[in-house]
């Protein structure tokens, strides 16, 4: 057996290796990382909400690990009864106490024997795809906050003015032009787990290059050579739509394929990853339709972005942002404090539908001074975002000094070089912004 069945969730599978990664990741993270071979981890099954099973300190189980791994809405329901068991006998095995209840498990020597089989770059790529489930924002049923090790951060620089205020009066170019200048003059310093990741930077550019996901050891260059080729794939499904041609079979095969590999990478596995909705999804971002009824939440916004990212440069068009919790606490908790320095006592249908999308972990949620829209799973939203995160592209790539030379460096490309500064670089930087 290649998967991990969780009967629990419509029996939703991922890889082995996936589980196996995860398990390896809860030792490292909540116990003893050197005894996740032959350690016990408790069973802790339970029908409570996933946020209440956090706050009452169940992260090191083999329920909480459950519910991360399956798609979000089945995070708030019982992940682990016999059937689990009973389905994956080569991966888990079950402990029972002097009753002959089950209360732990432990990895199967089938599951260490095909770990140890996988190549070092495989045990790595699998580690960081459970990795991700961690540090993803972690989506459930209810509206309670879930977050696992990292709340409560300081934010760093906050007490940094911005150099630019624009005026009541201003235009919203005006504004995406204050807010790339604040960025690009604010220090910043990278952080995993409550630590910071070397020195502080300033810049888009250098921003960029401290870039990592969903570790430190994954830098830029190795978020791009993943993500460079699931943009390329998305693309081509994506033009076929605006060629108006039909998918054939293959490429209805490659939308899905396409889809659930973007969201292993990012940490949000879906439910329902049709075909269907797959397309819906990319023709409702390659045309910028605010009123799509096309699936929308964190994870689908970045198979929207990658799908689109190919309207970079193209006069009248907008590619797509990914407009997650991260990218939405950068953008609007600094045009909040902009636009409170500028008079403004509530947002009076200025940027109204630019949303707030919900989530915890580091500086989040931070403090607002006026009343934002809820933006999650909202295609006006998504739309308004990266409208005006257009703009901010467009400041990058050309405003200039006195004396005529750009303002600001040009985006940095893992193979060396640069290029134009594009939405999905900007996004990154935003990332880090907002956690």
């Amino acid at each position: 057996m290649k998967n991990t069945i969780f009967p629990s969730a419509d029996h939703y599978q991922v890889p082995r290796a996936l589980y196996i990664g995860a398990w390896k990741v809860w030792f490292k993270r909540f116990h003893q990382h050197q005894e996740w071979r032959e350690s016990q981890m408790p069973l802790e099954a339970s029908d409570q909400k996933l946020s209440l099973l956090i706050l009452n300190d169940k992260r090191f189980s083999v329920e909480v690990l459950n519910r991360l791994i399956v798609p979000w809405s089945y995070r708030d329901t019982c992940q682990l009864d016999k059937a689990f068991f009973l389905m994956n006998p080569d991966i888990v095995k079950p402990i029972s106490d002097e009753e002959g209840n089950f209360v732990a498990a432990r990895l199967t020597d089938q599951a260490l024997d095909y770990w140890d089989a996988l190549t070092f770059l495989e045990q790595d790529l699998f580690t960081s795809y459970a990795e991700a489930r961690i540090q993803a924002d972690i989506e459930t049923p209810s509206n309670e906050p879930v977050v696992i090790d990292d709340a409560g951060l300081e934010v760093i620089g906050e007490d940094i003015y911005p150099p630019t205020v624009p005026t009541k009066e201003a235009s919203d170019e005006d504004f995406a032009r204050a807010l790339v200048c604040w960025i690009d003059e604010d220090p910043f310093t990278p952080m995993y787990q409550r630590q910071p990741v070397g020195e502080a930077v300033s810049s888009w550019h250098d921003r960029l290059q401290s870039f990592f996901w969903p570790k430190p050891r994954n830098g830029l260059m190795q978020v791009s050579h993943t993500a460079d080729a699931l943009m390329y794939r998305a693309a081509l499904l994506a033009k076929g739509i605006e060629d108006n041609l039909d998918w054939s079979s293959e490429d209805k095969v490659l939308a899905v394929k396409t889809a659930n590999e973007v969201f292993l990478q990012a940490g949000v596995p879906q439910r329902d990853v049709t075909w269907q909705n797959v397309y819906e999804v990319m023709q409702a971002a390659i045309n910028a339709d605010s009123h799509a009824t096309a699936k929308m939440n964190s994870g689908w916004s970045l198979l929207a972005s990658f799908a689109s990212h190919w309207l970079n440069g193209i006069k009248g068009r907008t590619p797509m942002i990914c407009w997650n919790s991260r990218v939405s606490t950068s953008i609007i908790s600094r045009l909040d404090f902009l636009m409170v320095e500028a008079g403004y006592q509530s947002l009076e249908d200025r940027f109204a539908h630019i949303g707030t999308i919900p989530g915890m972990g580091g500086t989040r949620p931070r403090e607002m001074s006026l009343l934002w829209p809820d933006g999650y799973r909202s295609w006006q939203t998504q739309v308004a975002a990266s409208q005006f995160v257009n703009k901010m592209v467009h400041c990058l790539n050309n405003d200039k000094n006195e004396d005529g030379t750009l303002k600001y460096k040009p985006m940095p490309i893992p193979s060396g070089g640069s290029a134009p500064w594009s939405m999905q670089g900007v996004q990154l930087v935003l990332f880090s912004d907002g956690y």
